[in-house]
């Protein structure tokens, strides 16, 4: 009981806020078809792919892995998390035959959506093959007796992030989006290269976070909504960035907003004239894996079908599209609550093996 009193006190609130935000933001954008580009969409896939892996970072403290014994279990341990749930929630949105178990192993978005599984599955593979970069590059710091290893990870992060937004892309994709991985471990090094910065902010007055807040919001509608029919649809899930350096201006300025809007929530919750509870977003936070695998055929097949059904057609989509998101959000805790109790390794919990006393 006590080491799980002490695991949970690992966990950063801000964060965990930072995360239950950003995955509404994926349900939000899960409203519309694929390719479907109202301004909204496009506002929340400019910046909250990016953010998933950024948060990575901010959760990661930078140890080397040695050594056969060390790299069997840092892959144990991520192939347990990662892909796993990967190939099992890939078997369960589609039927089982010999091609669909070719494209499930090739692991791309464009592979997903021809099997017609769960294309949001590709998040994955790719976050795993990032861990195993990011992973690579600590290592580096680490025996190269770096002063700063978080340093030199944001630095390694430039030319990672570079390569991952310059390779070609091929028409069915990159094994397990290896490309795509490039990038994503960008945000997730600079993640880990500003760790300490994230948490020295979040204990600054709440005037200076509003103030954060205010700042980021701003430079963000300059890369986004002020744009108007320039802002490009960014599907990070098919390598398609649009203009490269608007992504990454709206990467950084759209996941500091979010960062900014966690840290204040944190603080009013607890020094506000009226403090209130917060456990019920951090919760949502701690839940992401699971409510990512499963709000979306919920959404799009029963929840929006009976929106458009109660209301008419003059009813704001936007207004709708909130109401199924709430709704989807709901529904994926309710079920991530039951999957936990009884079958935790369908969301990567593997809680008798000896990795998982170590996770924070």
């Amino acid at each position: 009981m006590q080491k799980n009193i002490i695991r949970k006190s690992r966990r950063i609130e801000t964060i965990d806020i930072a995360k239950a935000i950003t995955i509404f933001c994926v349900i939000l954008g899960h409203t519309t078809g694929n390719l479907d580009t109202p301004m909204f969409r496009r506002v929340l896939y400019a910046f909250h792919m990016p953010l998933f892996f950024l948060l990575a970072g901010l959760s990661i403290k930078p140890k080397g892995v040695h050594g056969f014994q060390g790299w069997s279990k840092f892959l144990y341990k991520n192939i347990l998390a990662l892909m796993v749930p990967y190939l099992v929630w890939g078997l369960v949105y589609a039927p089982f035959s010999y091609p669909n178990m070719g494209a499930l192993f090739y692991g791309s978005w464009e592979a997903l959506t021809g099997m017609e599984t769960l294309t949001s599955l590709w998040y994955l593979p790719c976050f795993f093959v990032s861990r195993i970069i990011v992973q690579i590059v600590v290592n580096i710091a680490g025996s190269a007796k770096a002063k700063s290893v978080p340093f030199w990870c944001g630095m390694a992060a430039l030319p990672l992030l570079a390569a991952g937004l310059l390779l070609p892309h091929s028409e069915n994709g990159v094994v397990w989006c290896a490309d795509i991985a490039l990038v994503a471990s960008g945000f997730i090094l600079f993640g880990i290269a500003f760790r300490k910065s994230y948490l020295i902010m979040a204990q600054q007055k709440t005037l200076w976070l509003i103030l954060s807040f205010v700042g980021s919001l701003l430079l963000f509608c300059v890369g986004t909504v002020f744009r108007g029919d320039g802002l490009e649809l960014s599907l990070m899930c098919k390598s398609d960035y649009g203009n490269q350096l608007w992504f990454l201006y709206n990467s950084v300025f759209g996941s500091l907003t979010v960062l900014a809007v966690s840290m204040l929530l944190s603080r009013l919750s607890r020094e506000s004239a009226r403090p209130f509870r917060i456990g019920a977003v951090t919760y949502i936070g701690q839940q992401t894996m699971g409510i990512y695998l499963l709000h979306k055929p919920f959404l799009q097949q029963i929840i929006l079908p009976v929106l458009s059904g109660i209301f008419p057609g003059e009813f704001p989509f936007l207004a709708a599209a909130f109401i199924g998101s709430i709704l989807a959000m709901l529904f994926s805790i309710v079920m991530c609550y039951v999957i936990g109790k009884f079958i935790p390794q369908l969301l990567g919990r593997f809680p008798r093996n000896e990795w998982a006393k170590d996770r924070a």
